[in-house]
């Protein structure tokens, strides 16, 4: 089962902070976050839990850009890859609609939609709003329309995350969830939504993070561990840090007025119910034979494995990043 813990980040600087020049969002931003911080601090002194589902083989973000095509192009794996629940992946879709501070009148961009998962707790708070879901797998797209529950103010558009098919100052919100570790070209992503954002808009970015790398056995470990995921999604397929997330807003010309890590500890009989578990330990129990050093340096940033049979029990936790970017009203510059 997986435990929640948290800690907020300002652009890097180690505590959460709103930059004094974020005032059109402010009251909406402090009554959401602080909120949130209460029910959180309840949460990690009692030890709620997460979890328990069976969502391990694959991650959300489907997206590889142009060259790679994997099964999430194949409708059978499409259909199954929907009806995958994960208490994790529900916790964050919620947190990532607060981060998105809606009035409820706003059009929103879901980049990488996918089926649609992360969009529909995002489009229960619009009220006269519409949400749009772009994705250049047509078979999660079709798994996506095709939905007994149908998602509220739900549309879809076929296109890839670096050349969207809108037209500029297009959405007021905008996000990407568990799909930037997949994009070849995410600068090119984030500057398209960039474009299609109005002046001030909001783009939160939600995905898995690894630790900042601080030396040479941080670097051969990620290296590895990127190494086994793109056995199954590809070439491009790349594990961002926080401050690599921040750096790319930042370079693309957002503003950050906040960034927020929640980690998910759990401690458990194999990694049913926790995002991309599977491949995880895949890549520990290779470096448990070939590379020690790595191993004990994945123990102690990630998790601990004890093998029994064909079973291994796991404890440790995995951080996700929800981090949101401004477009910067150029006229005010």
């Amino acid at each position: 089962m997986a435990e929640e813990r948290k800690h907020e980040h300002g652009s890097g600087h180690g505590h959460e902070h709103d930059h004094d020049h974020v005032h059109e969002h402010a009251h909406d931003d402090d009554h959401t976050h602080h909120h949130h911080e209460a029910h959180e601090d309840h949460e990690a002194k009692h030890g709620h839990e997460h979890g328990g589902d069976h969502a391990h083989d694959h991650d959300h973000g489907h997206e590889h850009g142009h060259e790679h095509k994997t099964r999430f192009h194949d409708p059978q794996h499409a259909a199954e890859f929907d009806q995958r629940i994960s208490e994790i992946r529900g916790d964050l879709a919620e947190k990532l609609a607060d981060m998105l501070v809606l009035k409820g009148d706003e059009r929103v961009l879901d980049v990488a939609t996918g089926t649609g998962r992360m969009a529909r707790p995002v489009a229960k708070r619009l009220i006269g709003g519409r949400i749009v879901g772009v994705d250049q797998a047509l078979a999660m797209l079709d798994v996506g329309h095709q939905h007994q529950d149908p998602i509220p103010a739900y549309d879809q558009s076929a296109g890839a995350a670096d050349a969207l098919p809108f037209k500029s100052n297009a959405f007021d919100r905008a996000f990407v969830s568990f799909s930037l570790h997949h994009f070849g070209n995410p600068a090119g992503v984030v500057a398209e939504v960039l474009r299609v954002l109005k002046n001030s808009g909001r783009f939160v970015v939600l995905d898995p993070i690894i630790e900042e790398a601080k030396d040479s056995v941080d670097i051969a470990l990620e290296a590895k561990i990127n190494q086994v995921f793109r056995r199954t999604h590809g070439d491009s397929f790349r594990f961002h840090t926080e401050s690599s997330i921040q750096r790319l807003l930042t370079k693309a010309g957002y503003r950050i007025p906040r960034s927020t890590v929640l980690s998910f500890g759990f401690n458990q009989e194999g990694m049913d119910g926790i995002p991309t578990g599977r491949h995880w330990l895949e890549a520990a129990l290779e470096l448990e034979k070939e590379a020690p050093e790595l191993a004990e340096r994945m123990k102690k940033n990630y998790f601990t494995w004890h093998s029994h049979g064909d079973h291994a029990h796991v404890k440790g936790s995995f951080s996700y990043a929800l981090i949101t970017g401004v477009k910067k009203v150029l006229s005010a510059e």
